[in-house]
């Protein structure tokens, strides 16, 4: 293939990571028909159709399926390079996109990325929060170099190692000041209070409810930690959470903090990424979590990634 086209290959890659043509130009800054042009202009040289489009943007074709890995490839290609000798330089010389789960960016991820940073100031790191099984699907679909989620994943070329250990509370309103107090108001239109629904933490505390034969009223979704905490205060129900998350904002609040069983209380936290695409700057960020974070492998003199 001409080497002309490997900028119209990256073309393709943004306009898949955004969803649309629409958006990929305005974050390329480049006209629409501009980049509508250098995407056929790729499906001619191929001799392949890539995209197809459709009410909401486009969709991968299969020979778009067939090209997307080596797209990935090339754009962590260009990104190792200014990763291994852009130090030193202007910031946005390599980039590295992070995914967490909402707790773990609060609480954890800044500390590691400002240590990060320091031995690479010319990194430009960005976040993005959400679920872990939708930070998984992003690392598939190479939106994500890396993310943070609750639970391992046994998935195919998965890289994972765990980074966090904490432990899982059940936060409660003031008045119910233990488990035998949660217990005792069984049956009295006990609600469980989840961000999003699918929570590993609440499925857990679940578990452990339906062994004591506690049966909630229902399980209603906030949509945000603060929401959920809200609720909670306000005395309509009780959720499940980090104990390294609650434990520090719950100062002067009218909530309880209840401790679980350690079968139930004991969280890891897992740091993931596609070893297909695992460019040495996402491997770097990975072994310098698993390092410095207590409750990961920082033991280990190198820790080495393993796969799921």
């Amino acid at each position: 293939m001409d080497s002309h086209l490997l900028p119209d290959v990256l073309v393709f890659l943004n306009v898949v990571r955004c969803g649309s043509i629409t958006k990929a130009a305005n974050r390329l800054n480049m006209v629409q028909s501009n980049v509508t042009a250098r995407i056929k202009k790729l499906e001619e040289a191929l001799g392949v159709t890539l995209l197809r489009r459709h009410a909401r943007g486009v969709r991968l074709t299969g020979g778009g399926e067939a090209v997307l890995p080596m797209a990935l490839r090339l754009d962590a290609l260009l990104n190792d390079l200014g990763y291994a000798f852009g130090k030193g330089k202007p910031a946005k010389e390599a980039s590295l996109r992070v995914g967490a789960i909402e707790t773990t960016a609060a609480v954890q991820l800044p500390g590691l990325v400002s240590a990060f940073l320091q031995k690479s100031p010319h990194v430009d790191v960005s976040v993005h929060v959400g679920s872990s099984a939708t930070l998984i699907s992003q690392v598939k679909r190479g939106e994500l170099d890396t993310a943070f989620v609750s639970r391992p994943f046994a998935l195919p070329g998965l890289l994972q190692e765990t980074v966090f250990t904490d432990r899982l509370i059940a936060l409660a309103p003031a008045k119910i000041n233990s488990l035998a107090d949660l217990i005792k108001v069984n049956g009295t239109g006990l609600k469980v209070f989840v961000q999003r629904l699918g929570c590993s933490y609440t499925e857990r505390l679940l578990g452990f409810l339906e062994k004591k034969k506690i049966r909630p009223e229902r399980i209603m979704e906030m949509g945000t930690l603060e929401g959920v905490i809200g609720f909670v205060e306000a005395g309509i129900g009780i959720a499940a959470m980090p104990e390294s998350f609650i434990r520090p904002i719950s100062k002067g609040r009218k909530v309880s903090i209840l401790s679980l069983p350690r079968d139930t209380a004991l969280l890891q936290t897992f740091i993931v990424c596609l070893e297909a695409t695992a460019s040495p700057l996402v491997k770097d960020f990975m072994e310098h979590c698993v390092e410095v974070s207590p409750g990961g492998a920082n033991t280990r003199s190198s820790p080495t990634l393993r796969r799921s």
